[in-house]
């Protein structure tokens, strides 16, 4: 790329007198003028869609305005923040120099976060997972808060059982995290004499224990009028007959590992005594079930045929 240079001063020709022989034009003047403009203008750039070839300098200049409008710049250096760029030629990078980083600085997409932008904010504070605080207007449903056998728990029904036919009453599928058993009876009656009693069973198919209960229960009109130690279940009436009719509660509570303790007290509805029993049992495993029997010997025998039977447990 060269500068067109002038050859020859055409102008001083002009001040030079007639006769001079420097003041007649020369074709080859003239010639190497013109060979000099083609040189100049051949090895310049045009200003519109110019081709380069070679090694091409371009001198440093300050940009105060630009529209880039398409192509592709590559090799350059990256623009930092501070200038309006990521200071990174890679999006992780990038990321990292503006304090983006997913996981770190910003939260990563999950469907679940679509959801909850769907929910309105409760009004009041919000039950926090681990700091203490104080509940009110709040209804727990889940049969133990934690889930766990040493969790705190809450009260559970079982169904509620006509006892008015069949020689038991079952209530199966205790939870293992239960602690404590309520036996409710209301108006409870058999065909028979035998005690109406309370046996605890273990296992999926449950087996009941039917001996080594410890403990007694007495009967009270007045004044004692029978006493007897327990045997082959917790007895929740004894002494009864055909007509008899029961009502009350047996509590059984885990008192450590896998005995159980049982306190009670049970009227009569059709005569004016009541029975008071308390005992324990070690099982064998862990409580699964209870089964409500009325019997002299501790295996069903008399058939229910009046009153309800439900469960509460915790």
């Amino acid at each position: 790329m060269s500068n067109y240079t002038k050859s020859t001063n055409f102008a001083t020709k002009d001040a030079l007198t007639s006769g001079n022989p420097l003041k007649i034009v020369k074709g080859t003047e003239i010639d190497t003028e013109f060979n000099n403009i083609q040189t100049a203008i051949a090895t310049k750039s045009d200003l519109a869609s110019p081709t380069f070839t070679g090694t091409v300098v371009i001198p440093t200049a300050t940009i105060t305005t630009a529209n880039i409008s398409g192509g592709t710049i590559t090799g350059i250096t990256d623009i930092t923040v501070a200038d309006g760029g990521t200071g990174a030629s890679t999006a992780a990078n990038a990321r990292t120099n503006l304090g983006l980083v997913i996981g770190t600085n910003v939260q990563a997409w999950d469907a679940d976060l679509d959801t909850w932008a769907t929910k309105t904010a409760p009004s009041g504070t919000v039950v926090g997972t681990s700091d203490t605080q104080t509940l009110t207007n709040k209804t727990i449903t889940s049969p133990a808060i934690d889930g766990t056998p040493t969790g705190v728990g809450v009260l559970t029904s079982g169904t509620a059982v006509a006892s008015t036919s069949g020689t038991s009453v079952n209530f199966t599928s205790i939870p293992s995290w239960v602690k404590r058993v309520t036996v409710m009876l209301s108006g409870v009656s058999t065909n028979g004499t035998g005690a109406i009693q309370v046996q605890l069973g273990t296992g999926g198919t449950p087996t009941y224990t039917i001996a080594s209960y410890s403990g007694s229960v007495a009967t009270i009109v007045a004044s004692v009028v029978a006493n007897s130690n327990l045997s082959t279940g917790f007895t929740a009436g004894a002494s009864i007959s055909a007509a008899s009719t029961l009502f009350g509660s047996l509590v059984l509570t885990n008192i450590t590992g896998n005995t159980w303790t049982a306190m009670g007290v049970i009227g009569r509805g059709d005569e004016q005594r009541c029975d008071y029993v308390g005992g324990s049992i070690a099982l064998g495993a862990a409580l699964t079930a209870v089964r409500i029997i009325g019997s002299a010997t501790g295996n069903p025998a008399d058939t229910f045929d009046a009153g309800t039977i439900n469960i509460l447990f915790e």
